[in-house]
């Protein structure tokens, strides 16, 4: 198949001409529209340009308004090149953007596709190139990089595809901002290439990242340096030393009850440096208060290597990123790089508020140790256990069994039995519930009953462990299982279950958690079964609550007064109109995916401030609840047939198509036990965040209920919790971590002043 598909390439490259010609008139937005331009086309080729106008450039239409948005394009003297560009501006955040004339090429050619871009407060959504034609709506597609910075080139190659009929394709570029603020787009470039191009290095931004210089060691060296990064930084071990560090210090603050971490960074610009141990000590408080060293612990942070260039835009393409923290213990950190320790306190319930200081004392095999203070401020209110939102998440229990490879037979159940436990123990120390599958099925016995002895062993155990939503029952995607619709002995078989199941849990007291899963990410040609489904449901047990998780948003509008729970995902939330379910009265959940690829979501590649963002969303919208597809989807890291698995061999983070870490925030560890990810600990920080709020909620309650509504504190309070400055009503956040810790703060200090408020001091 391969050499056919390269003999295409070779043929289509005979038929026509290679390199040199722009196949985009007008690539440098110099030349004003003096003419028609869509008119001028042909029917056929117009439908390619359906929602667009003509716009100031010749050559080149505008849409500005999709998706509810509101864009203009403007020409700008801010050029790469020459006297123009084209400035596409967001007054309203949807969809808009252009595109360039259409050109025809064989199928099986190669373009190079090359420009310049540069953006301002281009955030809250997606830059991208989109390749559209008669091979197919978005055939093939470049993330481009958001945010705000100045003119920096892009290039793509692909090769153009066949369509439905082959021969010659009309291709159309569109460039589309989903973003706030401005794109600028200039120096548009198409040239065909021949195949040897296809063997030359990757596309930017996808080079890999470079090895550090050296650096000259200075005469008081100690051999090694060490450096602090807080909790949401990257520390990236292949980036430039800095010429000279400044002393190291560790400071962190926190409610208590609460876990909080940074990241004591050991840098080798000289030599192998062997670490063999890493000492906490106590932390001495306020009138003699101790905080125990058992109370924190360090974890080594590892990296695992991209080798698959994803379809969405990231700073550093493939190569080496953070992620796994590995088990305490000796390790070497290589000649130029850098190895980050990942340090976390839980602080205790009962701890006085106060600062407390101790130290932290990195100790190499044949260099001298380093000590570096550490303080933590403990402010005066606990988190509580419970977690307010919502949260839900599947396990992989085959590929969790395959993997550490336990049977079916009894001894290897009671193995995988355990390691489950293992895994279900952390996700809920992270405050991110396993109940997606732990209970969503009971055995019938022979004479009709259900059997519950098994999921109520499992529900004591999780709802005691913090758990505070689970799913007692799905209905599965037909569209996966090869079917059309729900039989009627399904139907009967799953409604009868659910209504026994419902009586069950009303008695334990649990049904308030329990929720009924219909129809993984529907489409539309579905819905009537999931229609079908619900109402049968209700029928069996109208108590039973309904979740519905969409992914065409749609849904909403169509199965509103069908289902109990909407959950969407959060670059979505606007477009599915979830908000006018809110106001009378439903229950919304969020949720992120590898679809859409908007910011935030936990690929790989990007910034651990979208895991921590996420739940600040999820208070921003009202959201009840927040659902995540699973954490233990290992891509090919877990087969069978591997003679040596991870750690023992590289981790592929590429979970499936080209996309990296998608589902994926439990490494497997040694003997059953799962190890975290810096994405999981950035989520679990920002699910303690929400607690922050919703305890200044009750707080602000509390006022409100004493006649107190009017004092300053109080007013001030509500403010914070509005998250203005923060997080925006149409989904785009503050990029910059800093303010994150700020406000934190800022929360915490109304937290203590409205307590004291109420209790009259």
């Amino acid at each position: 198949m391969k050499t056919a598909w390269m003999a295409m390439v070779v043929v289509a490259l005979c038929r026509w001409a290679i390199g040199g010609t722009n196949l985009v008139p007008n690539g440098g937005f110099e030349e004003s529209r003096t003419n028609a331009f869509l008119s001028a086309m042909d029917a056929k080729t117009r439908e390619f340009y359906a929602g667009t106008a003509d716009s100031p450039f010749a050559s080149w239409a505008f849409g500005g308004r999709w998706e509810e948005g509101e864009y203009r394009v403007m020409a700008s003297d801010e050029a790469h090149s020459g006297k123009r560009s084209c400035q596409i501006q967001c007054t309203r955040r949807g969809r808009g953007g252009v595109a360039a004339a259409p050109f025809v090429v064989p199928c099986a050619t190669i373009l190079k596709v090359s420009f310049w871009i540069k953006a301002k407060d281009a955030n809250g959504g997606r830059l991208s190139l989109n390749f559209e034609g008669s091979p197919g709506d978005g055939w093939a597609s470049v993330d481009l990089r958001p945010g705000t910075y100045d003119w920096m080139p892009v290039t793509k190659r692909v090769i153009v595809p066949g369509g439905k009929h082959g021969g010659d394709q009309t291709v159309v570029l569109f460039f589309y901002s989903r973003a706030e603020g401005s794109m600028w787009i200039d120096d548009v470039s198409v040239q065909t290439v021949d195949a040897n191009a296809m063997a030359e290095a990757p596309d930017e931004p996808a080079a890999a990242p470079k090895a550090p210089r050296a650096i000259p060691e200075p005469g008081d060296s100690l051999g090694y340096r060490v450096a602090m990064a807080p909790a949401l930084t990257k520390v990236f071990r292949d980036d430039d030393f800095a010429a000279s560090l400044r002393p190291a210090a560790i400071e962190m603050a926190a409610a208590r009850n609460e876990y909080e971490s940074a990241q004591l960074v050991i840098e080798a610009p000289w030599r192998d440096v062997k670490i063999s141990q890493i000492e906490i000590s106590e932390l001495a408080g306020p009138a003699g208060a101790k905080i125990p060293a058992s109370t924190m612990k360090w974890n080594r942070v590892d990296y695992v290597q991209v080798t698959t260039v994803p379809p969405y835009f990231v700073e550093r393409g493939v190569g080496w990123y953070p992620d796994p923290l590995m088990p305490a213990g000796p390790f070497t950190v290589e000649k130029l790089s850098r190895t980050p320790v990942w340090i976390t306190i839980k602080t205790p319930r009962d701890c006085p508020a106060g600062v407390y200081r101790g130290s932290v004392r990195v100790i190499s095999e044949q260099l001298k140790p380093i000590t570096v203070p550490m303080s933590v401020t403990v402010w005066d209110f606990a988190l509580a256990d419970q977690t307010h939102l919502k949260t839900l998440t599947w396990l992989g229990n085959g590929v969790i069994r395959a993997f550490y490879g336990n049977d079916w037979s009894p001894q290897g159940e009671q193995r995988h039995g355990q390691v489950i436990e293992n895994y279900q123990r952390i996700l809920l120390e992270h405050r991110l519930g396993p109940g997606g599958d732990v209970a969503a099925h009971v055995p019938k016995r022979s004479d009709g009953t259900y059997d519950f002895s098994g999921v109520d062993r499992a529900l004591e155990r999780l709802i005691g462990q913090g758990m505070n939503a689970f799913i007692m029952g799905s209905a599965p995607n037909l569209k996966r299982m090869g079917q059309k619709e729900y039989s009627p002995q399904f139907i009967s078989d799953f409604t009868a279950m659910i209504h026994a199941y419902h009586e069950h849990l009303r008695q334990k007291g649990w049904e308030r958690l329990a929720y009924v899963y219909t129809y993984d990410e529907a489409p539309r040609a579905a819905w009537p079964e999931v229609k079908k489904i619900a109402s049968a449901v209700k029928q069996a047990a109208p108590e039973v609550r309904i979740l519905q998780c969409l992914n065409e948003p749609e849904g909403v509008k169509a199965l509103t007064g069908w289902v109990d729970v909407f959950d969407v995902y959060v670059a979505q939330y606007h477009k599915a109109g979830v908000a006018e379910s809110q106001k009378k009265g439903a229950e919304v959940w969020l949720a992120v995916c590898c679809y859409p690829m908007d910011h935030p979501n936990f690929f790989l590649e990007y910034p651990l401030l979208d895991m921590r963002v996420t739940p600040w969303i999820c208070w921003k919208y009202g959201a009840a609840g927040f659902e995540y597809w699973s954490t233990t989807s290992w891509g090919r890291n877990w087969q069978k047939e591997k003679a040596e698995k991870w750690p023992s061999a590289p981790w592929d983070p590429n979970t499936f198509g080209r996309y990296n870490g998608d589902g994926q925030l439990l490494y497997p560890g040694e003997n059953g036990q799962p190890y975290s990810s810096l994405r999981l600990e950035a989520l679990r920080d920002g699910l303690e965040d929400y607690e922050y709020l919703w305890t200044l909620r009750e707080q602000v309650k509390q006022a409100d209920a004493n006649g107190k509504t009017a004092e300053p504190a109080v007013v001030h309070a509500k403010s914070l919790l509005s998250l203005d400055g923060i997080i925006t009503g149409n989904g785009s956040y503050a990029p910059d971590v800093e303010k994150y810790a700020q406000f934190r703060e800022k929360v915490a200090a109304a937290i203590v002043g409205l307590e004291r408020l109420n209790r009259g001091k």
